[in-house]
């Protein structure tokens, strides 16, 4: 009871407020909006380097973009002050959607890269903002919740945007979101502006971390087994594996709930390995039967608790984690990177990989997940030991009294 109440109470707390309110609008803004935008280029049916080209624009200005919102913050603006122009230039961008021209390749690629900055610029200050407020014990829990709604609200803005149909409906409902979220942000006032004091620490030392390489390599083989493999799944059966987002964001959001709840009393280890053993299951059975309807079904419902379960710990908790004291922004971007690379990873092999036998294929996908929960075998526990001893304890405490309850001496 103790611990809910302390989780209530970071939710009352101004600058945890407007943290959790900025990573659930803009997560929930961007992927319906990108998901609008890559169906708008491959409508025109462009060539396959023309497509490339796009969309190595638009990550390459991602990439870029986070790097220079990281350098702004401390030395030219505050983290407030770079949060609050990056909603800004997201509505901006969301409004340049409406007036693109897919016969007009100068203006695609212009809609593209302003996209990309409207992502980059402060996604890892925003995934930063959010790690500095919460209790450790209950990151997870906390964690949770915030990709619960985020994921709900990807899941409702998505079908909302299929259901109206037009550009121009689509576009504005995400543009008003996007200008509520800054809205919210404005009024909020967060006071506690600038992160607490951190150690200034170069990529080359994130990179030379043990600790950080041993999640790191697991995170990169999920991305690239999950996008490289889409092309694939999709060529299967594309109406059950449409239900792929919806198992993502919809099923996803609930499993984070619960996978948070977890985190906080076993450990984020165990969980992140649970998640990729369910996912390397999952491509398991599909390598026995690739065709057959039920296999295809139980791929869609365990991909959905995987995505939820690897989502909520390697966007929202485990960098922050791992980074402790130090410069978190960093940590993020680093993080971050695997699932950008794999993205576009998948644009470039799709031609390649739909010619690979679907036995093999996905036979390959669940050898290469079960191979990455060898790397989390050695990488270390974020969440203090004494925290998972303490929990026991009272656990044990309370079993305890309830069985004295049960059976009061005589």
């Amino acid at each position: 009871m103790g611990e809910d109440s302390s989780v209530i109470r970071s939710f009352a707390h101004r600058d945890f407020l407007a943290a959790f309110f900025v990573v659930v609008n803009s997560l929930s803004w961007y992927f319906p909006l990108f998901a609008l935008v890559t169906e708008m280029v491959k409508v025109p049916n462009f060539e396959y380097f023309t497509v490339l080209a796009l969309f190595g624009v638009h990550y390459a200005t991602v990439i870029a973009s986070a790097f220079v919102g990281i350098l702004l913050v401390p030395r030219i603006m505050s983290r407030i002050g770079l949060l609050r122009l990056w909603m800004i230039v997201g509505v901006a961008s969301t409004l340049l959607v409406s007036t693109i021209e897919t016969n007009n390749q100068i203006w695609l690629f212009s809609t593209v890269i302003a996209l990309g900055i409207s992502l980059g610029l402060g996604f890892p200050t925003c995934l930063a903002y959010f790690a500095d407020f919460g209790i450790t014990a209950q990151k997870g829990r906390i964690g949770g919740l915030t990709y619960c709604i985020a994921g709900l609200g990807i899941f409702s803005i998505g079908l909302l945007t299929i259901l109206t149909g037009t550009l121009l409906e689509n576009v504005a409902i995400l543009a008003v979101w996007r200008l509520i979220g800054l809205l919210v942000f404005v009024i909020v006032q967060p006071h506690d502006a600038e992160p607490k004091r951190e150690v200034e620490m170069s990529y080359r030392k994130i990179l030379n971390d043990r600790s950080f390489l041993l999640y790191l390599v697991p995170w990169l083989m999920f991305g690239l087994v999950n996008y490289l493999e889409g092309p694939k799944l999709r060529s299967l059966n594309p109406e059950i594996f449409n239900l792929v987002p919806v198992a993502e964001f919809g099923v996803g959001s609930i499993v984070a709930l619960v996978a948070g709840f977890f985190s906080d009393m076993i450990g984020r280890k165990r969980v992140v390995m649970f998640g990729f053993i369910m996912l390397g299951v999952g491509y398991a059975v599909l390598g026995l039967s690739p065709t057959n309807t039920v296999s295809l079904y139980f791929y869609v419902a365990v991909d959905g608790v995987a995505w939820g379960i690897l989502a909520l710990m390697f966007f929202l908790i485990l960098w922050g984690e791992l980074a402790e004291n130090r410069v978190k922004g960093k940590y993020y971007f680093l993080g971050v990177l695997p699932f950008l690379i794999s993205s576009y990873l998948e644009h470039i092999a799709a031609p390649f990989v739909l010619s690979i036998n679907e036995y093999a294929a996905f036979s390959f996908a669940s050898f290469f997940l079960f191979v990455a929960v060898i790397p989390l075998m050695y990488a270390p526990e974020t969440l203090p030991q004494k925290n998972i001893e303490l929990r026991r304890l009272r656990n044990y405490l309370e079993s305890a009294r309830k069985l004295k309850d049960k059976y009061p001496e005589k």
